[in-house]
């Protein structure tokens, strides 16, 4: 098994992976794609394109390969040099560039690999990356490791939605204390989010199988139903009824917030919920709400946390 790693003249990540490696005696061929490297890396392409990642930018660098396994991205690539596919939940592919890297999903990961985490974090914080980390309320402990050593700059929190409902959005067991630690922390990082999307919600109905929305907001463009202030649609398919979160609820959520973090000007983001990146496949057939509903959602949210903002589309 050979080692191998794509780099481009002038990627500072690319130094990055290239040092941790040296530091760790890896022994690897570096291909620079713009130089001796080229038409290799353009075969590597072309037998490999589904692995490889092209984003609006083009395509990321660092990639390594050991011929079973392509790995591609600073933090990627760093990871499982460290400890193979285990750290795969917690660190994935980042969208972000100049000096900030995401892609850091706290709550994805085995906690008993909090330090293998937190190795691999702290080198590349130190060569002089920002990291953008995210989480949705598990794996507080990790959290605030990461916040004790400082080695996070900025964090979102997906705040499911009320704490009643969290578990089924989720559709994994939480410990409510532990969803309100996380936010606790969050709210001290120097730079953070709070955010909630407006989600179907699978909920078990008695009598019918029914697809029912949120209440209908003074908006013309959007369809009338049979049930005064709501518009739904029957399906013979889905086992449960699926309701988006309500206004109400979102409420509820911005106010568990401002109870837990003691103020109500958290920087909230409400975002709207895309039907085809489900991975519920009852939740794939559920029409998505218009971008203009999400002012009654904003409204209710403001009574507790005053920056509710809506997300752009």
């Amino acid at each position: 098994m050979s080692n191998t790693i794509y780099t481009a003249t002038g990627c500072s990540r690319c130094k990055i992976a290239k040092k941790f490696m040296e530091e760790r005696g890896i022994a690897c061929q570096d291909l620079d794609i713009k130089a001796e490297g080229k038409d290799a890396f353009g075969q590597f392409y072309r037998d490999s394109r589904s692995a490889v990642f092209r984003g609006k930018e083009g395509i990321e660098f660092p990639i390594f390969t050991d011929d079973t396994t392509i790995r591609q991205g600073v933090g990627v690539v760093l990871a499982y040099l460290h400890a193979g596919k285990k750290l795969d939940g917690f660190i994935g592919r980042s969208e972000l560039s100049h000096g900030w890297m995401d892609g850091i999903h706290v709550s994805e990961g085995d906690p008993s690999l909090a330090d293998d985490l937190t190795t691999v974090l702290s080198y590349i914080k130190k060569n002089g990356l920002n990291l953008q980390m995210d989480t949705d309320g598990r794996n507080a402990s990790i959290l605030e490791k990461l916040l004790e050593q400082q080695l996070v700059d900025r964090v979102i929190m997906e705040v499911k939605g009320p704490l009643t409902l969290y578990a089924g959005i989720l559709n994994k067991e939480i410990d409510p204390e532990e969803i309100k630690s996380t936010i606790r922390l969050v709210a001290k990082f120097p730079e953070h989010r709070f955010q909630t999307t407006v989600a179907a919600v699978v909920r078990q109905e008695e009598g019918t199988q029914t697809i029912r929305y949120v209440k209908k907001p003074e908006c013309p463009a959007l369809p009338s139903g049979d049930e005064p202030g709501f518009f739904h649609r029957r399906s013979p398919v889905l086992p449960h009824g699926v309701l988006h979160l309500t206004p109400e609820e979102i409420a509820e959520t911005a106010k568990l917030i401002q109870e837990v973090t003691g103020s109500n000007k958290q920087p909230y983001l409400l975002r709207v919920f895309d039907p085809s990146n489900a991975s519920d496949q009852r939740l794939k057939s559920v029409e998505k709400i218009p971008p203009n509903a999400l002012f009654t959602y904003r409204s209710a949210a403001r009574k507790y946390q005053v920056l509710t903002e809506i997300e752009k589309s």
